[in-house]
């Protein structure tokens, strides 16, 4: 694997701004002088998430995650360390001076590999759908009323016919038809045979948010089977992680923080077209929570519009739970029957979708009224209590438990004391950095913190032997990698001392306020115990010189036992 220095990584940094790659995935709102927003790493909506610019650290108040610009890049988008500055410095345009190793497909990661093979697999797709054998293709979207800008904003290509196009493209840019195999753009039959996945398609790029090419889905121009083909899972893509136009909307989302949310190719890419450009599709046959987690992390509201036959009202219900129990706002547009949202826009224009957004229905009452129409009592209540009680935090049931009495009928004292216990543990946090410790580990804490708060007097502080005060291993370990930190790289560090550091930076202002004080203190302490280290060393040289009747050695050692006192 490759180094790199952490100057390059120190220059990357002071050229890109945390609350601009942030904002990207999170909409974030100024609170109390510092940047809030829900948190992208779980299930939640309220602003836990902060993001100090300044300082150049996130912190999340309900999952603890932390970290700075790199660690976010790589944890929100499932890159290595390596992967995410790569990234990163492409865009803060510093150049990279790797040693160990030459950028080609021997020396990548495996992930790399995948993101290089899909990035060349693009480029063929494209220059295939504009070159003659991609008429048929354009021809189809010309039909469907797809404009050549709307094609060109969603990157579509297309694949010509054959075994082994792209296979002979990819080898001829060094990489092995197993690199293709890998990442999902080529198959390989019971027989061992290595042939293109995708053969004579429309193809349409999957995106992840980094803006790297992470799939594809193909749609024949006849009546083939299957209408539609995705790439197989590979170390970039997992099925049901994605959605189809985020990429695409992600900056018109965060704006409005409302997504509309709807089921195809051609739906989403008309949604842009008419101008509804908050818009994304499902990837796959149903919503997942891995997705409603991606869109939280936007929007405060998802509309979705579904097809009107009994599949896409049933795909609304299972949809619509999932965004509520995200505590998302949830509306529901279910389209007159017959009709999708790109044949919509085409037969009424942007104005026809506008007049029926003015009258979508509410998450929870579509879901209600979908179960007293559709199912038993037995099946309602069965739903009511999965519902309920997947919400983990208390006042979100206390939120819908009256909706849903109300709307079924029931009362609401008989759902409170069946879905909400009557006391509830709230666990502790296991982390060894937990705040709550008390005694030689909170000091340890506090001494640290200082620490980190002011790197420019680390030196001073190794010069008076902190390390040698510090009582835990985790401590000392902590300050072992703190001393010889370079500009505030957290590269070196775990999940938990990322953690503490970032919380310790958190509290510089406030210490700042005294921090002559604070140190003064600090060296005293330092003093006291080294003192008492010396005390209880010479006690126990003394010891042993008494045992062995080494006189004159007694006598020293008492010299300097009065001295120290």
């Amino acid at each position: 694997m490759s180094f790199i220095d952490p100057r390059e990584v120190a220059e990357i940094k002071s050229r890109l701004s945390l609350e601009d790659i942030v904002g990207r995935y999170v909409q974030l709102k100024t609170v109390g002088g510092r940047l809030m927003g829900p948190c992208p790493f779980h299930q939640e909506t309220r602003a836990s998430f902060s993001v100090t610019p300044d300082q150049g650290f996130y912190y999340c108040f309900g999952c603890q995650a932390s970290g700075d610009i790199i660690e976010f890049f790589k944890n929100i988008n499932g890159l290595d360390f390596n992967e995410a500055v790569t990234q990163l410095a492409a865009e803060a345009g510093v150049k990279l001076a790797r040693q160990g190793g030459s950028p080609g497909p021997a020396s990548m990661g495996r992930a790399s590999v995948c993101r290089e093979v899909n990035s060349w697999s693009n480029s063929f797709f494209g220059q295939h759908l504009q070159g003659s054998n991609g008429q048929k293709a354009r021809l189809y979207l010309e039909k469907r009323q797809i404009s050549q800008e709307t094609a060109k904003a969603f990157g579509l290509g297309w694949s010509p016919d054959g075994w082994n196009n792209l296979k002979s493209f990819l080898e001829s840019r060094g990489f092995t038809p197993e690199d293709g195999v890998e990442a999902g753009v080529l198959s390989r039959n019971e027989r061992g045979r290595i042939y293109d996945r995708f053969r004579a398609r429309l193809i349409f790029p999957i995106i992840a948010l980094s803006g790297a090419v992470v799939a594809f889905g193909g749609r024949v121009m006849g009546d083939d089977e299957p209408k539609y083909l995705n790439s197989s899972e590979s170390p970039i893509y997992t099925k049901g992680e994605h959605l189809y136009g985020l990429y695409q909307a992600r900056t018109h989302i965060t704006r409005s923080s409302r997504v509309l949310l709807t089921e195809g190719y051609l739906d989403v890419m008309a949604l842009h077209q008419y101008g509804f450009e908050n818009s994304c599709g499902i990837l796959g046959t149903a919503l997942t929570r891995a997705q409603v987690k991606r869109m939280a992390g936007l929007a405060r509201e998802v509309v979705l519009i579904f097809d009107g036959d009994a599949p896409g009202q049933s795909a609304a219900l299972k949809s619509a739970e999932m965004i509520l129990q995200a505590g998302l706002t949830c509306r529901v547009l279910i389209l007159p029957e017959g009709e999708d949202a790109h044949s919509l826009l085409v037969a009424r224009g942007r104005q026809g979708l506008e007049d029926l957004l003015q009258k979508t229905t509410d998450g929870l009452d579509f879901c209600l009224k979908m179960l007293s129409t559709n199912k038993s009592p037995g099946e309602t209540m069965k739903w009511v209590e999965n519902f309920i009680t997947h919400f983990k935090d208390l006042s979100w049931r206390s939120y819908y438990i009256p909706r849903v009495a109300h709307v079924l009928g029931l009362t609401e004292k008989e759902l409170r004391e069946k879905f909400t216990p009557a006391a509830q543990k709230t666990p502790g946090d296991t982390r060894v950095w937990s705040q709550q410790g008390k005694g030689a580990e909170q000091r340890d804490r506090e001494l640290l913190t200082f620490a980190v708060c002011f790197p420019e007097d680390r030196t001073r502080l190794q010069n008076k032997n902190l390390g040698l005060v510090l009582t835990s291993q985790w401590a000392r370990q902590f300050w072992d990698k703190l001393r010889v930190m370079h500009q505030d790289d957290l590269s070196a560090l775990n999940e938990d001392e990322s953690a503490f550091f970032v919380q310790s930076k958190m509290q510089r202002a406030q210490l700042e306020k005294e921090k002559t004080r604070i140190l003064a203190q600090i060296e005293e302490f330092i003093d006291r115990c080294m003192t008492r280290m010396s005390t209880r060393n010479l006690k126990t040289a003394l010891s042993r010189a008494q045992q062995s009747q080494d006189q004159d050695e007694v006598r020293r050692i008492l010299q300097l036992l009065q001295k120290s006192f």
